[in-house]
């Protein structure tokens, strides 16, 4: 079966829907990944076909913040709205882009709910194949989501997340229905936003985490299901270099710093903090810099950072993570049994960092706004808890135990089964 997987986001959004694509490879199907510029080298390394809709998320995010490009730390309202209206013209480009090339796909994974702004859910329809909703977070059930916490400046309650979709609809909606009606031949869509709907039509939902982590509510329909993560190991042709391998051999474990391509607003004083605050817990530190900003090089004698490593490779040879609470980077120091202090930013990382602390695998997290070097040196020193490291060690046995890709081809065959 020829499936494509419509991936939407950055580089750690994407990651996770390529080992989901090699799982079903593996089993025989054609899969080839769609997704924003930027990635077509990275999916061919892991020997997949790929296919670009358009810019590279890089770009969109720079476009909606102007010249704050880099120094914005918080996605508050201004930013919303600038946001949607960048996107809003790229709806049309971006279905006028994928629909040429996906006649004759016979099944569609998309990313939820950011495949909407590609028109996922609207080409699966005018095709009239599968659709399967894949997420890497629990998203679309609110009630279960209680534990969730200041993703945009406070709670996140269900009321909150309804008025939020339906801003979101309401501004793209006409951009939306011009897409369907001029490239796709379909009707308009109603004033209801469409993102609930899918629950309603229970559309098949793949959950991309551990339910050892977040546990699967007993009221979810058959329709839904928790597979476990969705891990991707080292990149093909990856190898380590001697000054980190030499870094590596010569003293205790070191700590784990990493915030992933979020940025900070002043990349040399943060690295100074960080580089401190390891100093004052009396940790080594490793640096990934990433696309945040911090420096790399030999920083100090006990610190040393790098621009890149896999973290499936690096993770089992540290002691301790510090990172913004991604949920790829979540779950794998999760499943490496790390201790984690998560330093969270925006969206759905104050999600993950509180659920690594409700979970004892990691001390209270520390919003970026308020990352100190006295706070942070704490939360290092804090990771060394018998009680906190047992408790994370534990959690990484229970997931290492899980196989999420596995599941989730199973799943994916179940409805494929029933819809066909």
């Amino acid at each position: 079966m020829r499936v494509d997987i419509l991936a939407i986001g950055s580089l750690g959004d994407v990651q996770p829907y390529v080992a989901l694509g090699l799982g079903l490879q593996r089993v025989g199907h054609r899969v080839r990944i769609v997704t924003l510029g930027g990635f077509e080298e990275f999916v061919a390394n892991f020997g997949l076909d790929h296919f670009s809709i358009g810019g590279s998320t890089r770009d969109i995010v720079a476009a909606a913040l102007g010249r704050d490009y880099g120094t914005q730390r918080t996605r508050d309202v201004s930013f919303f709205n600038a946001l949607l209206r960048v996107v809003d013209p790229l709806i049309e480009a971006n279905i006028a882009n994928y629909w040429p090339a996906c006649r004759d796909v016979q099944a569609l994974v998309m990313s939820s709910p950011l495949g909407h702004f590609a028109g996922g859910a609207y080409i699966a329809e005018r095709l009239r194949i599968p659709l399967v909703r894949a997420e890497v977070h629990p998203r679309h059930d609110w009630q279960a989501r209680r534990i969730l916490v200041a993703a945009l400046r406070g709670e996140w309650t269900p009321f909150l997340v309804t008025v939020i979709r339906l801003l979101m609809w309401r501004k793209l909606r006409g951009s939306t229905n011009a897409a369907r009606r001029k490239i796709l031949g379909l009707p308009p869509l109603a004033l209801t936003e469409p993102f609930g709907s899918m629950d309603r039509k229970q559309v098949p939902l793949l959950l991309a985490y551990s339910p050892a982590v977040v546990p699967r509510p007993r009221h979810w329909g058959d329709w839904v299901h928790v597979t476990g993560y969705w891990f991707l190991d080292d990149p093909p042709g990856w190898s380590p270099p001697g000054e980190l391998l030499d870094f590596l051999r010569s003293g205790p474990r070191p700590v784990f710093v990493g915030f992933g391509s979020n940025p900070f607003p002043n990349p040399d004083a943060a690295t100074e903090r960080v580089v401190r605050a390891l100093r004052r817990a009396d940790r080594r530190g490793l640096l990934v810099a990433g696309g945040s900003g911090l420096a790399t090089g030999r920083l100090a004698d006990e610190v040393l950072s790098v621009d890149f490593v896999p973290h499936s490779w690096l993770f089992p040879r540290v002691c301790a993570a510090v990172h913004h609470g991604g949920a790829g980077v979540t779950g794998t120091a999760l499943r490496a049994g790390l201790p984690s202090v998560v330093i969270p930013v925006s969206v759905d990382q104050p999600f993950w960092a509180q659920r690594v602390f409700r979970l004892g695998a990691g001390p209270r997290p520390i919003p970026a706004k308020q990352l100190t070097e006295s706070a942070l040196a704490s939360a290092i020193r804090a990771t060394a808890s018998k009680e906190m490291r047992h408790r994370a060690a534990a959690l990484g046995e229970q997931i290492r135990l899980e196989d999420g890709v596995a599941r989730a081809v199973e799943a994916f065959h179940e409805h494929i089964r029933v819809v066909q």
